[in-house]
């Protein structure tokens, strides 16, 4: 990297690039090839989880039952950066959290509102991170060629080598 970047100080700026870009390309891994979708997701928690609403009759929430493990890319145009979160997602069905993860604007979309049997939420916890950001000088050597990459481990996260899958 051209500067020292801790894990702590990527993970952090990988979450102020989700949060403060709403849209972002979910990618499910269901039967014989990807699938990727633009979707808006509603939150971004300290921990990393995304939450993302939809109808539990869409594609995206067959897909993750039959395969949790998803992409979720999102980009900050104007920065020159973008984020990639991978790992394993959910439907989520509890009232509260539905009610939590709500926005009036879903109405439209959902016009049970949150408590409707037409809405639930998707939720990835990512696993490993994936970072490019040149407004934050967040480009590993070979410069803008590779992202930057954290792995969540048993305490927290782990830098490591682009290269290196999971």
């Amino acid at each position: 990297m051209t500067t020292d970047h801790t894990a702590a100080s990527l993970f952090e700026a990988a979450l102020r690039l989700a949060r403060s870009n709403p849209y972002g390309f979910l990618t499910t891994h269901d039967g014989d090839r990807p699938h990727t979708r633009l979707v808006e997701h509603v939150a971004v928690d300290d921990d990393g989880t995304v939450w993302i609403g939809t109808s539990p009759r869409s594609r995206k929430a067959a897909g993750i039952a039959r395969r949790p493990e998803v992409t979720y890319a999102v980009e900050d145009r104007a920065a020159y950066a973008y984020v990639v979160l991978e790992g394993e997602a959910t439907v989520e069905d509890d009232p509260e959290l539905r009610l939590a993860h709500w926005k009036d604007s879903f109405e439209a979309f959902f016009p049970g509102g949150p408590a409707g049997d037409d809405y639930v939420l998707l939720r990835l916890r990512p696993r490993r991170i994936e970072l490019m950001d040149f407004t934050r000088q967040v480009h590993p050597a070979p410069f803008g060629l590779v992202p930057a990459v954290v792995e969540r481990d048993g305490t927290g996260w782990t830098p490591v080598h682009a290269d290196r899958r999971p």
